[in-house]
């Protein structure tokens, strides 16, 4: 897996014009400009905060990807999102330290 790329694209999310409507007319067109895994496809596809922190990528890109680039950029979505599918339970953030 290519978390540098996954990165290096939640960067590109948060300050590049061009790219964040890229991202909004033509998801798949630039998906595929980066050397990203299916699995990272998805995690960007699906908004999944949640495991992308879990694969590394920091949590900073995370916040600003979702809330320049979420349908629902409310924080307590971001929180929900970091919850995982059910919204319940303890929130994962690779900023935190997990046992």
């Amino acid at each position: 897996m290519s978390r540098n790329v996954l990165e290096k694209l939640m960067h590109q999310l948060c300050v590049d014009r061009a790219v964040k409507q890229r991202f909004k007319e033509d998801l798949e067109g630039l998906l595929s400009r980066y050397a990203l895994s299916e699995d990272e496809k998805a995690m960007v596809r699906n908004f999944d905060v949640a495991a992308m922190q879990k694969h590394g990528v920091n949590a900073m890109l995370t916040l600003g990807f979702w809330s320049e680039n979420a349908p629902n950029r409310h924080p307590s979505a971001y929180m929900k999102a970091l919850r995982g599918s059910s919204g319940q339970g303890e929130v994962f953030s690779a900023a935190l330290k997990h046992s």
